[in-house]
């Protein structure tokens, strides 16, 4: 998959479709539009497991500001691999799965831009987004966000680290799973 700067609208996930060919994805990046870089990059398998995480070495961008948004220590960086150091064993988790992410069209474009700026194909199978089947679930007319449709279901909530939101999405997926709603 190469860049485009509209993507292709991204469908909301059927609960049926988070089983073992699907993986939840979190990234967090830097930049914006085409010049977006991930920095940090997890999976989830549909057990809940972390099955890769790491950060990711920014070579355009600088390192984000410490803010209570992103909780970044520069000194996490110091060691950190670069994309091309860590796409191999990503394309290898990803390929011909369903990548599901809380707000799958952001995350679908991140990693098509960050892909596209070493020229490395995506071998993923499609992405559903979580955010949307909520968004059809409760209602409601605008986007909630990971917290707020964590609060709503009853479960812990991420913060802006790609592992814990992938965590935390897992438990949302659990929860609407099981059929109990707020």
């Amino acid at each position: 998959m190469f860049y485009v700067q509209q993507q292709l609208y991204t469908p909301a996930l059927e609960i049926h479709e988070f089983n073992r060919q699907a993986l939840l994805l979190d990234t967090e990046t830097v930049g914006s539009g085409h010049l977006t870089e991930i920095i940090e990059i997890a999976l989830g398998d549909c057990a809940g497991h972390i099955i890769f995480q790491t950060l990711v070495q920014p070579v355009f961008n600088p390192l984000p500001r410490p803010s209570k948004h992103q909780r970044f220590e520069r000194a996490e960086f110091a060691v950190a691999p670069d994309w091309p150091q860590v796409w191999p064993e990503i394309a290898t988790l990803i390929d011909n799965k369903i990548l599901v992410a809380y707000n799958a069209a952001f995350d679908r474009r991140a990693l098509a831009a960050t892909c596209a700026r070493y020229r490395l194909p995506s071998p993923e199978r499609g992405w559903r987004c979580a955010m949307q089947l909520v968004k059809k679930l409760t209602g409601a007319k605008r986007n909630p966000t990971l917290n707020d449709a964590c609060a709503y279901f009853g479960v812990a909530g991420g913060n802006h680290r790609a592992a814990r939101d992938v965590e935390a999405t897992y438990d949302l997926l659990q929860k609407i799973k099981a059929g109990s709603g707020p």
